[in-house]
């Protein structure tokens, strides 16, 4: 027997089971199908803590010939302490063989030890041909659980909770796609309750699972941090040959610097899914598309998710509520200008440490091209972009956290998520762009690294 809790998730085909493992375990590589049948053979899949196993769930196949497994059980009158021995003979005679390959690898694990989590569908009506495996089950001795996955609904979880009563000293509603954090360490505690020997191990486990959630919010707060730092003070240095209209560098250069951009965000959420055990997470969310003049305009802004108008840095008095000198006549503002009607925020393109210049990217040329001397494309300069990309990492990591591991479904991220960041009281958004041009300086070691890591963490508590 093993020196971990194992259970085994049976029921009907197409009831959810793989979905619940796949939910308990954290594991999106768990195969899911809307095809009855899907799993063919029993499947081991483990929760792990670094590397021990806190419990382990072995994914069975359907029943298949319940009714008539039940008649060879019961073609030999045993009295009830002999029914366990009697569901062993079972397997032992028909392992290898065809004609009950299903039940064989269902019951397999359950004669050797494995506890008893039984699913059903809340949104079908109760049938008495479900009867035939729960009598199956209760012939294995072994403690058993049952969980109504409201798969379509609940329209028929009571109906199900009275029949199943009969068979089973536990009943729970699970969804495995929508269950919280919280509800998936109630129903270890009920794992608890179903193993009594194990109670105190369980709710051991359920400490330290509260604390590694814990540990790993404070690691994804780092990674994001870091992430904000590359894309905030990421600069490109120039081909070769760069296109030049007018003195303006054009063409594969401002290509190749949104595609390092997005290449840098992405970098950032596959470690953020990477760290909670998402594989299979491919987001749909706007791309970064940086554009020389037009960060402000109010469309591209609507493709982020934001609002022109709720933002603190296109207010009037927001650049010297920053305490950054304005100075219009440099042209450090000029884009900015134009896209706020006249608001007081000069100065605010030189958020990023005083810098001048003609807008906000930086981009010059070499000598011996018209133009000047080229330093390179970047870093942006415009303080809204940290609001960009703080909102969509936000967005990102929030989704994420509630999104089950046996969602199958889109990641799709869309404007609401996107723009929680202009619903942020005024001062929490200038204190924000404080510590966003501190990070600059200082990096993501920094003092402003760390409040920042402080208020990250603070924002992922509160959307859990």
């Amino acid at each position: 027997m093993s020196d971990h809790p194992v259970f085994a998730v049976v029921g009907h085909p197409n009831k959810g089971k793989s979905s619940v493992v796949a939910a308990l375990t954290q594991n999106d590589e768990v195969q899911i199908s809307p095809l009855s049948g899907t799993t063919r053979v029993a499947q081991r899949f483990t929760l792990r803590l670094d590397e021990r196993v806190v419990f382990e769930l072995v994914d069975t196949p359907g029943f298949q010939r319940a009714a008539r497994c039940l008649a060879w059980l019961r073609a030999e009158e045993v009295s009830a302490d002999r029914r366990p021995a009697r569901t062993r003979a079972f397997v032992e005679q028909f392992n290898g063989g065809e004609s009950f390959a299903d039940e064989v690898a269902l019951l397999r694990p359950i004669v050797q030890g494995a506890g008893i989590v039984y699913v059903v569908d809340g949104s079908l009506p109760y049938s008495p041909e479900y009867e035939t495996e729960m009598e199956i089950l209760r012939w294995s001795g072994q403690p058993r659980l049952a969980l109504i996955n409201p798969i379509g609904g609940d329209h028929y979880v009571e109906q199900w909770q009275q029949a199943l009563n009969q068979y089973f000293s536990l009943v729970r509603v699970f969804d495995p796609l929508h269950a919280g954090f919280e509800q998936h360490l109630q129903l270890l505690r009920t794992f608890g309750q179903l193993d009594p020997a194990r109670v105190e191990a369980f709710d051991r486990a359920i400490d330290e699972l509260k604390g590694y959630r814990q540990q790993k919010l404070e690691q994804g707060a780092r990674i994001i941090v870091d992430t904000l730092h590359r894309l905030l003070t990421y600069r490109q240095e120039p081909g070769l040959l760069p296109e030049v209209v007018g003195g303006v560098v054009e063409g594969d250069e401002m290509v190749r610097f949104n595609d390092r951009l997005n290449r840098i965000e992405r970098e950032g959420q596959r470690a953020l899914e990477a760290l909670f055990l998402y594989h299979r997470l491919e987001p749909e969310i706007a791309r970064l598309e940086v554009r020389r003049s037009a960060l402000m305009d109010h469309e591209q802004w609507a493709d982020w998710g934001l609002s022109r108008s709720r933002l603190t840095v296109v207010g009037a008095g927001a650049g010297t509520a920053l305490g950054i000198a304005a100075d219009v006549g440099t042209g450090g503002a000029s884009v900015l200008l134009g896209a706020v009607g006249g608001g007081v925020v000069g100065g605010l393109s030189g958020w990023l440490g005083g810098r001048g210049g003609k807008g906000w990217l930086r981009e010059r040329l070499p000598d011996w091209l018209p133009g000047g001397e080229r330093e390179g494309i970047g870093p942006v300069g415009d303080p809204n972009f940290a609001f960009v990309i703080l909102g969509r990492t936000l967005a990102h990591t929030a989704a994420m956290l509630h999104r089950s591991h046996a969602d199958r479904g889109s990641f799709r991220l869309g404007n609401e998520e996107l723009g929680r960041m202009q619903g942020l009281e005024l001062k929490t958004q200038l204190r924000l762009l404080k510590l966003c041009r501190r990070l600059i300086r200082e990096g993501p070691q920094g003092r402003a690294g760390r409040k920042l890591r402080e208020w990250l963490l603070e924002q992922l508590e509160a959307h859990l």
